[in-house]
């Protein structure tokens, strides 16, 4: 358990009958002694609440602490003597079973004012005679609460029609505060730093803010970009702190945020020069720098609200710079805010590769086709790439059992390349990605072909063969009147080395493979689709089809022969 110290703080209390509408539940007040408990809520920006608030009342001199966030404390000392309703020393004397309370941060003694409940990192109610903890409760960063909105900026910058960034830098104190304001839905991210190409917007190299909203929560994560591809062991577009080999820190705090009509807005610190020199690139008020900026989908929070390839970025080429020091001018300039409307999608629904057409599969690596496309027929969260089988983006797959299959993979086999490194594999992991799973996950996953569980090794990596897009191919994916097929007729598709360089992937599922696995990378989350398996054979092997066609040939038979006696 951390906890965290703050200067004393007087906080009043009342007694409440009912519950109160709005509050952001934080959780259950462990009972550490004593019969402590209660549901946490934030009710606003200055206000806790317990509801059903229970204590038995024999604790000698018990009060309610917190302690502010970042600054680590032990039970030892450093608390508050809060002033409990009724009570003159402010200690918490009587049982109670049930009661609502509420808890003002307005009153302070100690201070510290414009103290929020966003600056508390721990909730406790502690015994000052025995130094002990009766409850303690972490309080999440970016709790979104009412009072008000946010603290107006010192300069916004437009980065496109719906996404702005807003920014107050003080370079005498090192520190700045930034804004990400955008229509982004629940299930996506906006993000925004310093390019890392002092000449040019450029994405590898770059240091970012990946901001996001989630269940009245408000989250900004700093993110160093070692690559293009998505996040695997430790390279790619990962949070400082899953850096491979050189592990960075989150310097971002203070993180709040709010939602209006649709608008996503997160605010959040940083100092202008950290000291996290590997991972931080420095903010220079009164210099030009040139920024990075994307907005994309986000993983799901079982595989870590990871940020996925973005759909939106400056495009073409376009270069972005920033004076953090100075009002931007011309178009860069806000002139009001993004009105932000629900988009309609028009996707395309998936395609389908049965046995009867094939039992050898070519697979290669191809864009995935925007919101249109992968994302929108798998309804999983896509990194711009996908597995495609024979020229096709990411088919489903109908196979049978008992039949040998062939895979031919040229989809990139160098190691070393993380973000072009895209080893084939069989599973029943609906994401894929074993390499990114713990040891106890990949025992624990269901393997059918191309990797080596005992040895932690894919066995099927072939030369890369990579389907691009043409000056025709963003015409047809925006376009609601093209097709699936005329989009990939718009694509166009360049090999390394040789067709010998390919690799074979060999699988003949048989009865105790389920009704549906999936091909996937064992590198990346989200690159392949599904295997739906059918008992039986395919045409011409004595099984279920050879039985239908013997079926209407005996039924033909019979007709033929019940015509001929007709007309006898």
């Amino acid at each position: 358990m951390r906890f965290f110290v703050v200067s004393l703080v007087a906080v009043q209390l009342c007694i409440l009958n009912t519950a109160i509408e709005g509050a952001v539940e934080i959780g259950q007040l462990p009972n550490l002694q004593h019969g402590v408990g209660g549901t946490l809520f934030a009710k606003d920006e200055t206000t806790f609440y317990i509801q059903d608030f229970e204590y038995d009342g024999q604790g000698p001199t018990v009060y309610v602490y917190v302690y502010r966030r970042g600054v680590a404390v032990s039970a030892s000392g450093g608390g508050i003597i809060i002033n409990w309703s009724g009570s003159s020393d402010g200690r918490i004397t009587s049982r109670y079973t049930g009661s609502n309370i509420s808890i003002s941060l307005s009153n302070q003694q100690g201070g510290d004012t414009g103290l929020t409940v966003n600056d508390v990192g721990t909730f406790t109610i502690w015994c000052q005679r025995f130094r002990v903890f009766f409850s303690s409760i972490d309080i999440p960063d970016g709790l979104m609460l009412g009072g008000g909105g946010l603290p107006p900026l010192q300069y916004c910058a437009q980065l496109t029609t719906n996404y702005q960034v807003s920014w107050t830098a003080n370079a005498s104190e090192n520190t700045g505060i930034f804004q990400l304001c955008g229509c982004i839905t629940s299930d996506q991210y906006m993000s925004f730093g310093i390019s890392g190409n002092d000449t040019r917007t450029w994405m590898v190299g770059a240091d970012v803010v990946v901001a996001w909203v989630k269940d009245d929560r408000a989250n900004a994560v700093d993110y160093f970009l070692t690559g293009r591809g998505q996040c695997s062991n430790g390279s790619g577009v990962c949070p400082d702190t899953m850096i491979w080999g050189d592990q960075g820190m989150n310097d971002v705090y203070n993180v709040t945020g709010q939602i209006t009509n649709g608008l996503t807005c997160v605010q959040y610190s940083r100092l202008l020069t950290t000291t996290d020199s590997s991972h931080d690139l420095p903010i220079l008020p009164d210099e030009w720098q040139f920024v990075a900026w994307a907005i994309g989908p986000r993983a799901s929070e079982e595989l870590g609200n990871l940020a996925f390839f973005h759909s939106d970025w400056p495009r073409n080429g376009e270069n972005v710079a920033i004076n953090f020091g100075a009002a931007p001018t011309g178009s860069m300039q806000c002139t009001a805010t993004p009105q932000c409307s629900t988009p309609t999608v028009c996707g395309w629904s998936g395609m389908t590769i049965t046995a009867r057409e094939s039992r050898t599969f070519r697979v290669t690596i191809g864009p995935s086709g925007g919101e249109r496309g992968y994302e929108y027929f798998t309804g999983l969260t896509g990194w711009g790439i996908a597995f495609y089988i024979d020229g096709i983006l990411a088919p489903v797959l109908r196979l049978r059992r008992n039949v040998e299959y062939t895979f031919l993979v040229e989809a990139g086999n160098d190691p070393s390349d993380g973000p072009n490194y895209h080893p084939l594999y069989i599973t029943g992991s609906i994401d894929g990605g074993i390499l990114q799973s713990s040891p106890q996950e990949r025992m624990s996953e269901a393997v059918y072909a191309g990797f080596n569980v005992a040895t932690n090794t894919p066995t099927t990596a072939g030369r890369k063969c990579e389907y691009v897009e043409t000056l025709s191919s963003q015409e047809v994916a925006t376009n609601c009147d093209r097709t699936l097929q005329q989009y990939l007729n718009t694509l166009s598709i360049s090999c390394e080395g040789t067709a010998a360089d390919a690799d074979t992937l060999v699988w003949t599922p048989d009865a105790n493979t389920p009704n549906t696995v999936y091909y996937q990378c064992a590198q990346h989350l989200h690159l392949g689709w599904k295997i739906e398996l059918e008992d039986g054979t395919v045409d011409g092997d004595g099984g279920a089809d050879a039985t239908l066609h013997f079926g209407l040939l005996t039924i033909l038979a019979i007709v033929a022969v019940t015509c001929l006696f007709q007309s006898v």
